[in-house]
């Protein structure tokens, strides 16, 4: 299963994101605090090593998982 930090602009784009994870077998954490938590600043390390991907916003994350 593939892990995905999100941090959704409003709630409805949270719910939807969160329910299109669930169906596409992706576990997704949403980001909330001011200040990213350990989980947060390991994604962003991974990003900056070249482990995981960055996007902008959701049209370039679905075109990154090739949906």
């Amino acid at each position: 299963m593939k892990t995905i930090v999100i941090k959704p602009k409003n709630k409805e784009e949270e719910k939807l994101l969160k329910q299109l994870f669930e169906k596409m077998n992706i576990e997704s954490h949403t980001i909330e605090e001011p200040v990213p938590n350990y989980e947060t600043q390991q994604a962003m390390k991974d990003v900056e090593s070249g482990k995981g991907n960055y996007v902008e916003n959701s049209d370039q994350l679905f075109s990154e998982l090739d949906i």
